[in-house]
């Protein structure tokens, strides 16, 4: 026998677990990434702290080498004695293969015993790094085994930089451990590129490369001196993602990557069991309804064989009752699935994929602070709103929209106030952009959040675009939402119209009150939630 109810039950327990599958696989994918940048931005953190901190030995050096030449007499940089001097500071240092004092012609003016004889300073490129106004320039000395090469730091003698050039040398082997601890997997990268696109250094020995201005790290760090990208590597073809930061002020870039293959297979381990979960779910449900299928049909054929004359009332009889049972089966799994549904849409109001978008990263940086947070439950409200106000997901950059945030630091609020008054900031962020720059045009949004008194604060969202009507007001969903928001965080709002529109939340300012909560009021809610 064929029914409609089964074949729907059938059909929709295989598109529920396929979706699923789908939206588990996204979120988890994006969490992937997520935890991995986290862990890149530390690592990159960590070779720049080491970089830096080796850097500014090399300048304690140099500022030793000029106090000594001050207090010498005249001839004293060709001097033996001065040459001992440069060869003792730099025996001091683990990492060192020489220092050096050049004229700032290029002429080699001194050199310490371990000083390599066959290096040829680059004074044209220090020069023209000098116009540029880098301070510092480092280099890489090749020889005919990457394996010997030396890493060199060139530093004008004095401020003026009319005394001299001071170079110091360093041995590659140090740094590399040092790129091997941070990168120790196989596949993992670490690496030091120079602004002009020199990729000096990586954890694996190998001559210096040059990148092209257009690959994906070139065109990263002219962006942001800090950040995330997608490339495959030139050095090995392996195709990694990467993140960077700068070192210092240096004209040098910290790199960590790890292959897309590796974050793959991590994935792959969270997202297989919940597959298996909803595949088996669906698999279970399509044999129940089958086996139900069969066996109302050997009831109906037991009662056509039974009694013939009352067949025809019996069978539709227990039919309609058997029927009304599997629907109101149908019903409560259905129920179940729209309960989901019904719950994402009573907290956020509608189901607009922008404003969806908005809310969820609103939610998210809650959570994620207060996991950085660790066990204080109170959050810094102000760098919240900063984050939310950077957000790509409320701002769209291709929008032209600017953020001028001014944030007063040190208010903190438990996240009973911190969830509200973020979905609030994030629902006005949304209808300045939606209503206030329509068209595409181009403005500023101004983000303000500052302290009224002593247990209060006050949150300003104020845009210069053409402002929002009174019907259109009065329509839109996302100021109703808003304005129940504002109540349950027990705060004002108060809305000026003029040249744009200004929004004003003032609030109380509260840490985290835990409260007992019992089972039933639980319940209660959930289901309110």
């Amino acid at each position: 026998m064929r029914s409609v109810p089964f074949t729907t039950l059938r059909v929709g327990a295989g598109l529920f677990a396929l979706c699923g599958m789908v939206i588990w696989a996204a979120w988890s994918w994006r969490e992937a990434l997520s935890g991995f940048e986290e862990q890149g931005v530390g690592n990159a953190r960590l070779i720049s702290l080491y970089t830096e901190r080796l850097v500014q030995t090399q300048i304690i050096l140099q500022q030793a080498t000029l106090r000594d030449l001050k207090v010498a007499p005249q001839g004293h940089i060709s001097s033996k004695d001065f040459r001992n001097f440069l060869t003792a500071i730099g025996s001091a240092q683990e990492a060192s293969a020489g220092l050096a004092v050049y004229s700032t012609g290029g002429q080699l003016l001194a050199a310490s015993e371990t000083f390599p004889e066959g290096f040829r300073f680059p004074h044209e490129s220090f020069r023209a790094a000098r116009a540029a106004g880098t301070r510092i320039y480092i280099g890489r000395h090749q020889t005919a085994d990457p394996l010997n090469d030396l890493l060199f730091v060139a530093i004008p003698l004095d401020e003026a930089g009319a005394g001299g050039i001071f170079v110091s040398m360093l041995t590659l082997n140090s740094m590399r451990r040092f790129l091997i601890q941070v990168a120790p997997a196989p596949g993992e990268a670490a690496s030091l590129l120079r602004s002009d696109g020199l990729l000096i250094l990586r954890r694996d020995v190998m001559k210096p490369v040059v990148l092209d201005p257009n690959s994906p790290a070139r065109l990263a760090i002219a962006e942001a001196d800090h950040g995330a990208f997608r490339s495959v590597a030139v050095t090995d073809g392996i195709d990694r993602l990467y993140t960077y930061t700068r070192v210092g002020q240096l004209p040098l870039y910290a790199n960590y990557g790890v292959p897309v293959a590796s974050v793959r297979a991590d994935w792959l381990v969270r997202v297989i069991p919940v597959w298996l979960f909803l595949g088996s779910l669906a698999v279970f449900t399509f044999v129940l309804t089958g086996r139900m299928r069969r066996a109302l049909q050997k009831d109906i054929e037991a009662l056509a064989t039974r009694q013939e004359l009352e067949a025809t009332q019996k069978i539709a009889e227990q039919r309609a009752q058997l029927m009304q049972e599997l629907s109101h089966r149908v019903k409560n799994n259905l129920a179940l699935v729209l309960a989901l549904i019904d719950r994402q849409v009573r907290r956020l109001g509608q189901v607009h994929a922008q404003d969806l978008k908005g809310r969820i990263q609103a939610i998210a940086e809650v959570h994620s602070m207060l996991f950085a947070a660790g066990g204080r439950f109170e959050l810094d409200f102000g760098g919240l709103i900063d984050r939310l106000g950077k957000s790509p997901a409320l701002i769209p950059p291709e929008r032209r929209i600017t953020v001028d945030s001014r944030i007063e630091p040190g208010i903190c609020l438990g996240p009973d106030s911190a969830v509200p008054l973020a979905l609030v900031a994030a629902e006005l962020l949304t209808n300045a952009v939606k209503y206030a720059f329509p068209h595409g045009r181009p403005g500023c949004i101004r983000v303000a959040l500052e302290r009224v008194g002593t247990d209060e604060a006050r949150l300003t969202i104020a845009d210069d675009g053409v402002g929002m009507s009174k019907e259109a007001e009065t329509r839109s969903s996302g100021l109703q939402i808003v304005a129940a928001l504002v109540q349950q965080a027990e705060a004002t709002l108060e809305r000026t119209a003029g040249t744009g529109t200004s929004y004003e939340v003032t609030f109380p300012i509260r840490g985290h009150v835990p409260l007992p909560i019992s089972a039933g009021q639980d319940r209660r809610t959930v289901g309110a939630g």
